[in-house]
Order: structure tokens, then C-alpha cells, then sequence
């Protein structure tokens, strides 16, 4: 799961200690006592032993590929000579610019979103991403998994729902800047002074936090046209189920009930198709056109409350 972002950030930060190795002009014998294991880390080579590319002790001597600006200063600090131990009560245990530093965050944000869209919604993370897609209006109206049973519902095609489903994925997740900002510090929340053994196993951990970070909040359009499909499920097979207890032998009654119950649907789905322009209307109010950032969407939520009450 998500196995290759992290064989991407795993690049990243062999990347990252090649530039400044080819920086600082150093030999692999000056990087580490063991100059195979430079070879190893170079070349992404990991195995039963060093499952995790860089093992614990490595970590306090590779860090000074990022603490010195030439190799005089690195060569004079004699690192190979100290144990990782004093090394790190010198300079602490935190790696994240040799870690994380180089991650192409945009990259990242695209690789996740694109791994998460392939998830069917039986499984974990299918279904928490397809929660974040009910802040979409037009999809938060077809998505009918926890409604009744009995509520009539209008067939969509596959390709139809489909196409809605992928509009919905593009207005929750337009890759603005303040988006894949979120996800860089969501990550960091999840892995600043961490090495990447805890990279292999917490990063699910992450996608779950920053997906749940992405839940429509109270004042959604879509979540308010979920809510008013929910409702109104529930509402008609409570008033079907009484036609016949109560009225089993007037069928002008029947008739009666039958019609205001259709009133009220119809009322209710007008409700729902204004809501829908309106999320659009809102999120149209940017002058280039395009869909409103972060910012703009707690400002049109704010309105919509305002609306309501």
C-alpha cells in the first residue's frame, strides 16, 4: 500500500545525499567507516539487514553532509573517530532536511490523490476518500451507499457517475498551493524526527490524518445535500410504510398522502439542485475563473450558514 511514494521519497533522499556528497567532493571512505555501505545507500541496495536503507548509527555521520558547507570543515570535525552516540547529544536526532528536504511535495500530493481514486470504498481508505468527496454537491447527491433501502432513487449510468465522481476528486483536490501545503504539514506533523523506518510503517497513519483533515465541516454544500437526501430517505419509507397500516381501504386517502408525499420530495430535490448552484455560483466569485482556494471555501461556508439560518 502506497509502495511506490515511498520508493519515490526513498529516492529523494538518496538524491539528496549524492548532491551534497558531489558538494562537498568527499570519497565514501570520508562518509562512513564502512564505505560498502555508502555504496549500498547510493544505489538503494536494501536487504534483511538494512531493510530501511540507512541504518540507526549511520544516521549521526550522514547528517553532517548537510551541517558543513565544504569539505575542510567536514574533514576537520574528524566525524569517523566519534561514536554516533556523541554525534547525536552534539546534534540531535532530527533528519528531516536530509530526509524530507527534497521531497517534490506537488509530486507527492498527485501521486497520493491518484492512489487513493483507485481504492474501491469497501476498503479503509477508499471509503474515507470517498467521504471527502461529499463536499462536492452533484456527487454528495448520487452518493446513495447509507441511504434506505426503500427511498426511490434515480438510476445514473457507470460513466455518468463515474465522470461526477472524478469532478468531485478535482474540486476537493485542485492541487492549489494552500492544498499541497496541507499534505507537506500533515506529513510533517506525522514524521518531523523520524527516520524512514517509521516512513514504512506510520505513512498510511499520515493519509489517514490528512484525508480526515479534508472532511466537508458543517457548513458544506455537499454535506447539507447528503444530509437532505439522508433525511429525506429515512422520511418517505416512514411515510410508505404507514399508507397501508392506516389507510389500507380509502384509496382516496392514499391518493392524497401518495401526492403530498411527492410534493415533498420535489420540494426537497429543488432544494438540493439551489444548493448545488450555489456552491458553484460561490466558488465562480474568483476573477481568473477558477475554483475558489481554501480560504475562499471557509469564507462561502460561512455564507451558506448564513443563508440557512
Amino acid at each position: 500500500m502506497f509502495e511506490e511514494i515511498i520508493e519515490k521519497i526513498y529516492k529523494s533522499v538518496i538524491e539528496s545525499i549524492k548532491d551534497r556528497k558531489e558538494k562537498l567532493k568527499l570519497k565514501q571512505e570520508e562518509m562512513l567507516k564502512d564505505p560498502k555501505r555508502v555504496s549500498k545507500i547510493l544505489n538503494n541496495i536494501r536487504n534483511e539487514h538494512y531493510p530501511y536503507l540507512i541504518c540507526k548509527g549511520e544516521y549521526a555521520y550522514l547528517k553532517y553532509l548537510f551541517l558543513c558547507e565544504d569539505k575542510e570543515s567536514f574533514i576537520n570535525k574528524n566525524i569517523l573517530s566519534d561514536k554516533p552516540e556523541n554525534h547525536i547529544k552534539k546534534n540531535g536526532s532530527n533528519y528531516d532536511e536530509m530526509l524530507w528536504g527534497h521531497i517534490n511535495w506537488e509530486t507527492m500530493f498527485k501521486d497520493v490523490i491518484t492512489e487513493l481514486s483507485k481504492f474501491d470504498t469497501s476498503e479503509e481508505f477508499g471509503n474515507l476518500f470517498d467521504e471527502t468527496l461529499v463536499d462536492y454537491a452533484p456527487y454528495a447527491n448520487i452518493k446513495y451507499d447509507k441511504l434506505h433501502p426503500k427511498y426511490a432513487r434515480t438510476y445514473i449510468f457507470p460513466d455518468k457517475r463515474e465522470s461526477i465522481r472524478q469532478k468531485a476528486i478535482d474540486w476537493v483536490y485542485p492541487g492549489h498551493d494552500s492544498e499541497i501545503e496541507l499534505c507537506k504539514r500533515t506529513f510533517y506533523e506525522k514524521f518531523s524526527g523520524k527516520t524512514l523506518r517509521e516512513l514504512n510503517k506510520e505513512f498510511p497513519d499520515f493519509i489517514s490524518e490528512y484525508l480526515h483533515k479534508k472532511m466537508p465541516n458543517a457548513y458544506s454544500f455537499g454535506k447539507r445535500v447528503y444530509e437532505i437526501n439522508n433525511y429525506l430517505s429515512g422520511f418517505v419509507a416512514y411515510w410508505q410504510s404507514l399508507v397501508g397500516v392506516q389507510y389500507g381501504d380509502i384509496p382516496n386517502e392514499i391518493s392524497k398522502k401518495e401526492a403530498l408525499l411527492r410534493e415533498y420530495i420535489k420540494y426537497n430535490q429543488d432544494q438540493i439542485k439551489k444548493l448545488e448552484e450555489y456552491q458553484k455560483d460561490f466558488y465562480n466569485l474568483n476573477s481568473d475563473g477558477k475554483l475558489a482556494d481554501e480560504d475562499d471555501r471557509d469564507f462561502s461556508q460561512y455564507i451558506n450558514m448564513l443563508l440557512r439560518d
